[in-house]
């Protein structure tokens, strides 16, 4: 059985220190795992269909890479293989949550593209258009409220599922939680833990979208920035999961 800490708002600025500080204990090893990541994923993303498989397994490498920010912790080295670990030990239930992430983004984007369908493919056009005219700038205020629409209905989709599979992983992996519990406790853990996950994710907004912009300048890709902070982001995934949940001894017999 798993217990749920709710802590106090500063832990989750704390998390991403915790983070750093990890970081900082195999700097090259963490940025040698994770660009090992991100070449393989763009191998797969540039096969048709294939690109799937990388939400699937996604679970997998996370669950891997936190049981090396774990190892670091117990004084140990950060090797290769850790990025293994995700497919040696539950690696079904890991893949289930995979699943589970790409049903959501499914469903988002059927949601968004239902309600706000005509007026994304208006803005499309008119950024296509090339030079701005009064006629492009009418069109986009005009199309504009429905895209915001839904954007809206798209983050009523995907805000409960991110907050499924943000723990969800690491519950699985360490504890042996199937993934149904683990989801809802991840849910539960970040609805009770509001405002530290706030405070984490108003923390990380601001280096991210600095990143995103070094990352589109130097390769276009809109979520390098994504990948620049891993090597921190991981290790306060791991920080967080640590100081929220508690396993409780198991009830011993008379």
């Amino acid at each position: 059985m798993m217990q749920i800490r709710k802590v106090e708002a500063a832990r989750g600025w704390r998390w991403l220190v915790q983070g750093l500080v990890i970081f900082r204990k195999a700097p090259a090893q963490w940025l040698m795992l994770i660009a090992i990541l991100f070449i393989g994923s763009r191998v797969l993303l540039a096969i048709p269909f294939v690109g799937l498989v990388v939400i699937l397994i996604t679970p997998n490498f996370l669950a891997g890479l936190t049981h090396g920010a774990q190892a670091l912790e117990q004084g140990k080295p950060l090797r290769l293989g850790y990025l293994a670990s995700g497919f040696l030990k539950n690696a079904a239930q890991l893949v289930t949550l995979g699943g589970v992430s790409l049903v959501g983004h499914f469903l988002m984007l059927m949601a968004m593209t239902t309600v706000a369908g005509d007026a994304l493919a208006e803005i499309m056009k008119t950024m296509a258009s090339g030079a701005v005219t009064a006629e492009t700038v009418t069109a986009m205020r005009t199309a504009a409220p429905r895209l915001l629409l839904g954007v809206a209905v798209g983050l009523c989709i995907a805000l409960p599922v991110m907050l499924a599979v943000w723990f969800s992983p690491l519950l699985v992996f360490f504890d042996d939680v199937k993934p149904l519990p683990a989801m809802l406790l991840s849910l539960s853990a970040c609805m009770k833990n509001a405002l530290p996950m706030l405070i984490y994710c108003v923390a990380v907004l601001g280096p991210l979208m600095l990143m995103m912009q070094i990352g589109m300048a130097l390769t276009r890709q809109p979520d390098i920035g994504f990948w620049l902070l891993a090597p921190v982001l991981v290790p306060s995934l791991y920080a967080g999961y640590v100081d929220l949940f508690v396993r409780e001894p198991a009830p011993t017999e008379n």
